[in-house]
């Protein structure tokens, strides 16, 4: 069986979906989930150092030919690891809002929600804690991340274009870059993070309070 190329757009991270429009679509899809729920639980457990391919293959159930038919190197499956990730952090943010209401403190506050449920996972805390490490030394674990989070920014500024219509293009763009990093950092304190004893309580209500005073636009005097 010949091997399917890793053609990556740059700029952007792959689809975590194996090819449509094909008769093996659906057993493929289920397979590709498999792939990166093993590379997920590798990675937590074994950090970067410890994820190959031949044991993402043993802990998925699939040969070793199999998973680089979808996945050439492991920066393949990391890529579309982060790209599943932040396709279905993204859209349980756009859930949370949309059942919100249209009052802008309540659709902030579950938008805020949707994020801190995603701290409280040991294994998202731990693979994240593992691929910022490698960022540092692997030049393409740090080109996904930068992708990645040029997404998860673009999908801050979107809710900010609704929260915070007054604001201006530039200020939604700085704003936005300012929370991924804000919330990026209080993933260590909080949840499953890794510094969370060090934490204080009441981080979570102060933050609500804090982020309502910032982002949301005050009633006329």
């Amino acid at each position: 069986m010949a091997r399917r190329v890793s053609k990556k757009v740059p700029g952007t991270l792959p689809s975590a979906s194996p090819r449509k429009g094909t008769a093996v679509h659906a057993k493929g899809t289920e397979r590709v989930e498999r792939i990166l729920d093993a590379t997920l639980e590798v990675l937590a457990q074994d950090g970067y150092a410890g994820l190959t391919l031949r044991v993402v293959a043993q802990r998925a159930g699939v040969s070793l030919g199999n998973l680089q038919y979808y996945f050439p190197a492991k920066q393949d499956v990391v890529r579309a690891l982060l790209a599943r990730y932040l396709e279905q952090a993204l859209q349980r943010v756009r859930e949370r809002v949309e059942g919100g209401g249209s009052e802008p403190a309540q659709r902030l506050r579950r938008a805020v929600d949707a994020v801190l449920e995603d701290q409280d996972s040991a294994q998202a805390c731990q693979f994240f804690a593992e691929l910022w490490a490698m960022a540092a030394r692997d030049a393409m674990v740090a080109d996904a991340l930068k992708v990645f989070y040029a997404g998860y920014r673009a999908g801050v500024v979107e809710l900010l274009r609704e929260l915070a219509p007054g604001l201006t293009p530039a200020r939604r763009e700085r704003r936005a870059a300012l929370l991924v990093a804000f919330f990026e950092g209080l993933s260590l304190f909080r949840g499953s993070g890794n510094l969370r004893d060090a934490s204080v309580p009441g981080l979570d209500q102060e933050l609500r309070v804090l982020l309502e005073q910032v982002l949301l636009p005050r009633p006329a005097q």
